[in-house]
């Protein structure tokens, strides 16, 4: 049976692949992304005027911090914290009205449990994520177009706001989550987009709280290159689960 790191042998695998600058930087961006995260948050919290969205905004900008920490050093159940901030971002979308972020949460919850399933096939027996490092700059475009129209469409019919930088933000981040879960390292770099596109999303419908974690998760997009660029590389696996 394979080896399955704790959180700690997880960090420790991670942390020991950098040299001195790297760590600094690694250092730096923890920072700014947990002050960003707090940031949005703050505010809120000592405004004593909490609703349910606030609630259900903090919930799922801690565990959107938690989770892209975790997947950054490739923890086997980092899907569970990011499956909570899926439920957490079904409901802020939905009482917001993007519906498109709306359904993106509901596809990332799905394919947490298929992310699960395929780190576990392509881990070493170490323990270690074995990552695909090849770019497939055709099959990313052809899954931005896909989902960025079909989004669009239904965001567009069920009367929703923002359509066009919806449907843009979310056709990619369809595209992130498919690449990420199979162990691709070119779903980070769609993720550097889609995180900042995120943080102009909630920033134009009024959820600061929301926004600037997305924003502090770019920090943590490039901290996460890093390390599965210095992870074992394999061209592909086998057999893989379509997500």
């Amino acid at each position: 049976m394979k080896k399955q790191l704790s959180l700690k042998e997880s960090f420790n695998n991670a942390w020991n692949r950098f040299d001195l600058k790297e760590k600094i930087f690694v250092v730096f961006a923890f920072l700014v992304s947990l002050g960003f995260t707090l940031y949005g948050m703050i505010p809120t919290l000592f405004s004593g005027n909490l609703n349910i969205l606030h609630v259900l905004s903090i919930i799922m900008s801690i565990f959107g911090f938690v989770g892209t920490w975790t997947l950054a050093i490739q923890w086997q159940h980092t899907f569970k914290a990011n499956g909570i901030q899926n439920v957490a971002g079904i409901l802020v979308a939905g009482i917001q009205g993007v519906y498109g972020e709306m359904f993106k949460s509901c596809y990332y919850l799905a394919t947490e449990f298929i992310g699960h399933y395929n780190w576990k096939k392509r881990r070493n027996d170490n323990g270690e994520l074995v990552v695909d490092k090849k770019f497939s700059l055709k099959d990313v475009l052809i899954a931005v177009f896909f989902w960025t129209f079909g989004l669009g469409f239904i965001s567009y019919w069920m009367g929703g706001q923002k359509i066009v930088l919806d449907a843009i933000t979310n056709g990619l981040s369809f595209t992130a989550q498919q690449r990420q879960v199979k162990g691709r390292i070119d779903g980070y770099y769609i993720w550097l987009v889609v995180d900042f596109l995120s943080f102009i999303l909630y920033l134009s419908i009024g959820n600061p709280i929301v926004a600037f974690s997305y924003l502090g998760m770019v920090a943590q997009g490039f901290v996460g290159i890093i390390i599965w660029k210095k992870s074992q590389g394999q061209e592909s696996l086998a057999q893989e689960t379509v997500a």
